[in-house]
């Protein structure tokens, strides 16, 4: 028996394999606080991760500035 296409990972026996943290999907871009512009999430998802979007709350993330190139590391949670 295959495992339902719904998305999730799934034991051998069908049923979906709970991930420890909520998954959620990361906005691509967020407002720079030094200078306005606009800062690109550089954090790539994890191919290892639980979630199927290869983020889950409590990850610490990355972006960049386009504008002052700073980096912004910040924990969603």
């Amino acid at each position: 028996m295959s495992p339902p296409d719904d998305g999730r990972r799934h034991e051998g026996d069908g049923h979906p394999i709970e991930s420890s943290k909520e998954e959620f999907t990361p906005p691509a871009t967020i407002t720079c606080v030094d200078c306005g512009g606009t800062a690109h999430l550089i954090s790539p998802p994890r191919p290892d991760h639980d979630a199927v979007t290869g983020y889950s709350l409590g990850d610490i993330l990355a972006y960049r500035c386009a504008d002052c190139l700073d980096r912004w590391d910040l924990e969603f949670d």
